[in-house]
C-alpha cells in the first residue's frame, strides 16, 4: 500500500473529524439542545434516575417524561412559557435521534400519554395568561429615535456615539440581526463604491447568518442591499467613513469591524479605538447602552437589540414598501417570517381607536382619558366630532310599491311635478332604517295613456345605508 502524500493530504485525527461533524450543525440549534439536556439531567439528579435520556427503555422513558413535563420549572421556580415547552420537546427528540434512539417522543404512539401531559400543561398555562409575550422587543418611533440623536447617543461627537451609530445604521440598512452577525463582521466585508452618477454607497458582503449557515449548498441573498449617501450630518456613508478614519492605521482596511474604545486618549488624538476587538457582551447589550440615561430608559416599552431590526421593518411599512421588498432588506428567506413584525404602530392604533369611537377627524393631540366625552373638562375640540346617538332600530314592515300618485302624478295630470316628486320620494326613503334597498321608479301605464306627450320616467336606483342590525352578525 502506497504511503499517503502528506504534503498534499493532512492526516485527520478522530478529534478533527468530530470537530468537522459538529461544525455542520446549526450553532443556535446546538445551544438549544445542550440547554434542555442540562435541564433534563438536573431533574434526573433530584429524582435519582439515569441522566442519559437515550439509555431508558420506551415504556420507562414515557413514564419519566410524564413526570418531568409536569414538574419542569426554570431556575426561579417558575413555569416556562408554552412556546418554550414546544422547543424543549423538540430539543430532546433531536438528541435522541442523534443517539440512534428507535422511537420519537414527538411522533410515536408509545409516547402519546407523555405528549398529552405536555399538551395539557401548555393549555393550562395559556389559560392563565402565559404565552402572550408582553415583554417582546418593540420598535422605536420616529420621535423616539430623534431623542437618541438629540441626546448624542447617536452621532459622531464621541467614540461611544459613533460605535452606537454604526451598529444602528448597519443593522437597518443591511437588515442585520443585532448580535451574532455583528460579532462575526469584519471591515473587509464592506466596500466603498460609486454608482454611475458618482453617488457614493457602501456595499456589504454577507457572511454566515442564522438562516444561511453555509455548507455545500449555501444560498446567498438574491438582493444585496446598498447604503447610499444622502447628505447632511446624519449621512450614513459620511458616518461610515469617519468611523473608518478613527481606527488604527493598520486596521483601516481589514480586521474586526468593532474595536474596543481607547479610554485614555488625548483630546487631539484622531485614533479613537484600540487594536483589540470589542467584546461580545458589549455588542449583545448595545441597545441597552444606547437608551441608557435617556427618557427611553424609563419607558414602558422594552428595547433590545432586536428593536433596531423591528424599527427598519416599521419604517419600510410606513413607506408603503411591499412585503416582498422588505425581505430584500431584512434577508428573510420567506415572506411569512415577517408575521412577527406585523404590529400596528401607535399612530395606526390611535387611528383605529378614533374610527371605532366614531371620531370624524384624527388629530394626534394629547388627550386626557379620565374624563367622559362631552364633559366640560374634555380637551377635545367639539362635541360634534363624537358619534351621534344611535337611532332606534325599527323592525322592517312590508310595503307596497309606490304608484304615480306618490310623486304628484294622477290619472288626470298632464305634467310632472319634480319638486313634489323629490319630496315624496325622500319621505318614502326616510321610512327605512339604514337598510340597503333598491327601487326602480317609473310612471304607471295609465299615466302614459293620459299624457302621451310626457316622456316616461327613467328608472332610478337609490341606495340606502346598510343597517347595523344584530341579525346579520
Amino acid at each position: 500500500m502506497a504511503a499517503l502524500n502528506q504534503e498534499r493530504f493532512t492526516l485527520a485525527t478522530d478529534d478533527m473529524i468530530e470537530e468537522l461533524r459538529n461544525g455542520a450543525k446549526n450553532m443556535n440549534t446546538t445551544k438549544s439542545t445542550s440547554f434542555w439536556l442540562s435541564v433534563w439531567k438536573t431533574w434526573c439528579e433530584g429524582m435519582s434516575v439515569g441522566l442519559n435520556i437515550e439509555e431508558h427503555e420506551p415504556a420507562e422513558l414515557n413514564r419519566l417524561l410524564e413526570k418531568f413535563y409536569a414538574e419542569v420549572k426554570n431556575k426561579n421556580g417558575e413555569d416556562y412559557e408554552p412556546d418554550s415547552l414546544r422547543v424543549m420537546i423538540a430539543a430532546l427528540d433531536r438528541h435522541l435521534k442523534e443517539k440512534q434512539y428507535p422511537l420519537s417522543i414527538v411522533k410515536d404512539r408509545e409516547f402519546h400519554s407523555s405528549k398529552q401531559v405536555l399538551e395539557g400543561k401548555a393549555k393550562l398555562l395559556r389559560q392563565a395568561g402565559r404565552g402572550k409575550r408582553p415583554n417582546k422587543a418593540r420598535n422605536l418611533t420616529k420621535e423616539e429615535e430623534e431623542v437618541l440623536w438629540k441626546e448624542s447617543k447617536l452621532g459622531s461627537s464621541t467614540p461611544e456615539a459613533l460605535v452606537n451609530t454604526m451598529w444602528w445604521i448597519l443593522t437597518q440598512h443591511f437588515g442585520l440581526r443585532g448580535r451574532q452577525e455583528h460579532h462575526d463582521m469584519k471591515l473587509d466585508d464592506f466596500q466603498l463604491c460609486k454608482d454611475d452618477n458618482g453617488v457614493e454607497f457602501v456595499q456589504f458582503t454577507e457572511g454566515q447568518t442564522k438562516t444561511r449557515q453555509g455548507g455545500l449548498h449555501t444560498k446567498l441573498r438574491d438582493f444585496q442591499p446598498r447604503m447610499f449617501a444622502v447628505g447632511g450630518e446624519r449621512c450614513p456613508v459620511a458616518l461610515f467613513k469617519q468611523f473608518v478614519s478613527r481606527r488604527p492605521q493598520n486596521l483601516k482596511t481589514t480586521g474586526p469591524f468593532y474595536l474596543s474604545i481607547k479610554t485614555n486618549r488625548k483630546p487631539d488624538d484622531n485614533v479613537w479605538f484600540k487594536v483589540q476587538p470589542m467584546g461580545e457582551n458589549k455588542i449583545n447589550n448595545m441597545m441597552k447602552s444606547i437608551v441608557a440615561d435617556t427618557s427611553l430608559e424609563s419607558s414602558d416599552k422594552r428595547f433590545t437589540n432586536h428593536s433596531a431590526r423591528k424599527t427598519v421593518v416599521s419604517k419600510l411599512k410606513k413607506a408603503n414598501v411591499e412585503r416582498s421588498g422588505i425581505v430584500k432588506v431584512t434577508g428573510h428567506k420567506n415572506i411569512q417570517s415577517l408575521d412577527d413584525y406585523d404590529e400596528a404602530n401607535e399612530e395606526e392604533q390611535r387611528q383605529l381607536s378614533y374610527a371605532i369611537s366614531g371620531r370624524n377627524n384624527f388629530n394626534p393631540q394629547p388627550t386626557v382619558s379620565t374624563e367622559f366625552p362631552g364633559s366640560q373638562q374634555e380637551p377635545l375640540a367639539s362635541s360634534a366630532q363624537f358619534l351621534q346617538p344611535p337611532r332606534a332600530r325599527v323592525p322592517l314592515q312590508p310595503i307596497s310599491m309606490p304608484n304615480s300618485s306618490a310623486f304628484g302624478l294622477n290619472q288626470s295630470s298632464t305634467s310632472l311635478n319634480p319638486t313634489m316628486m323629490r319630496a315624496q320620494e325622500q319621505n318614502l326613503l326616510n321610512t327605512f332604517n339604514y337598510c340597503q334597498v333598491s327601487f326602480n321608479f317609473k310612471s304607471s301605464k295609465s299615466s302614459k295613456a293620459a299624457s302621451p306627450s310626457v316622456k316616461p320616467i327613467k328608472r332610478r336606483r337609490v341606495h340606502i345605508i346598510e343597517s347595523d342590525s344584530s341579525d346579520s352578525d
